[in-house]
């Protein structure tokens, strides 16, 4: 996923290895000046799950990477999976640290690149990672996820690649955006219901699912999510606010 505010720059949200494969070879994003033939990239980082940070290294080829991420991100990122000193020695990493972490459990931050966009990263809580070191127990800053506000027409996107939050300050941000991305609970029929029920109360003109167990759906329950304006993601979706 990337967001961009109009002017031919970009920051990535997470870096599947599909996302980079994708960059390389998709020529619908020819029309996207600064998307594929970027002269620096930025990217945010949401966790260290593999699923989120696998296609850095397929970016080793290109301009430096601005990088943004948490602290205990960037620590996973060169202990239990040490992608970032194999970049260091390829494209090269700018560190950009994001503050979240201890009793900080939401921070503000800008991209020198898009100046008219302001993030708010906003802790949730997380299992520990697969890879993580025998003994190494969930910390402030494992996961986060984002609020993003267009400074000049005051539009709102809020980003959720984990699990989606259900309450607390998240879902207080969540009431606030225009857009939402997301993807779905992690609980039983009855749970996903309750939080489709939430989701579709919310104000926000577009509401939409990354791959979730709501994806492998049938037709009943397409139509229960359409009834309450949520759409599923696909490759290549557009959204313009």
């Amino acid at each position: 996923m990337a967001l961009g505010s109009g002017d031919g720059h970009w920051v990535l949200l997470n870096v599947s290895a599909a996302a980079a494969h994708q960059l390389d070879t998709d020529a619908l994003l020819d029309v996207h000046t600064g998307l594929h033939d970027a002269t620096s990239r930025a990217v945010v980082l949401t966790d260290a799950q593999v699923d989120h940070v696998g296609g850095l290294l397929s970016l080793r080829d290109g301009p430096p990477i601005d990088l943004y991420a948490t602290p205990a991100v960037f620590e996973a990122l060169t202990t239990a999976l040490p992608v970032l000193p194999v970049l260091q020695h390829y494209c090269g990493v700018h560190w950009h640290v994001v503050p979240v972490a201890g009793d900080t459990r939401e921070a503000s931050f800008r991209i020198d690149s898009l100046p008219k966009l302001e993030f708010t990263a906003i802790a949730t809580n997380a299992p520990s990672l697969p890879h993580a070191a025998p003994g190494e127990h969930p910390r402030v800053g494992d996961s986060i996820v984002l609020a993003v506000r267009d400074l000049a027409t005051g539009q709102r996107v809020f980003c959720a690649p984990g699990s989606a939050p259900s309450s607390g300050l998240a879902f207080d941000w969540m009431r606030e955006a225009d857009c939402l991305l997301m993807d779905g609970p992690d609980g039983s029929a009855d749970d996903d219901a309750v939080w489709m029920d939430r989701l579709g109360e919310l104000p926000a003109r577009h509401k939409v699912l990354f791959t979730t167990d709501l994806g492998t759906a049938g037709p009943a329950q397409r139509q229960a999510m359409a009834d309450r304006g949520i759409r599923m993601a696909y490759d290549g979706m557009e959204i313009v606010l």
